[in-house]
């Protein structure tokens, strides 16, 4: 487990590509445990409503939220934040954003060197004795990029 917040209705554990939010005792029998991959959380965002106790809101794509979200827990992917724990809700906001921030920003794997031309002209000199089988197969990984 990476960060771990818990306040009122619910608490939320994340891990290196998932989190858990677990409603608390009062609220289980309206809310129930969710498992929510980081790939499926659209935002998460830290709601600092006037004279109210701030909350951390986790936005998936089927979540239906309505102002009244921050007193149903679990069910509204809702964490409120305690006194003395903005920084974790803050880092866990973070580190979700870096993990969807990198997952935009991998790049597809390089381009082989050579093309299916250079490993048939490969295959004739291995063939003709100009080059060793060794030889052949190390360049061929290469130009696959293996």
């Amino acid at each position: 487990m990476i960060h771990q917040i818990s306040g009122g209705t619910s608490s939320l554990e994340l891990y290196e590509d998932y989190l858990v939010i677990k409603p608390s005792n009062v609220q289980k029998l309206g809310g129930q445990t969710q498992t929510i991959p980081l790939d499926s959380v659209v935002t998460i965002s830290i709601v600092k409503p006037f004279l109210k106790v701030p909350y951390l809101q986790v936005i998936t794509p089927n979540l239906q939220t309505t102002k009244k979200d921050n007193l149903k827990g679990a069910s509204a992917n809702v964490v409120l934040i305690q006194p003395g724990k903005m920084k974790v809700a803050e880092q866990i906001r973070e580190y979700i954003a870096s993990y969807k921030s990198g997952r935009n920003n991998r790049q597809a794997p390089p381009a082989p060197a050579g093309s299916i031309e250079d490993l048939r002209q490969l295959a004739e000199l291995r063939d003709s004795g100009i080059i060793t089988t060794e030889e052949f197969e190390a360049k061929k990984k290469q130009i696959l990029g293996l």
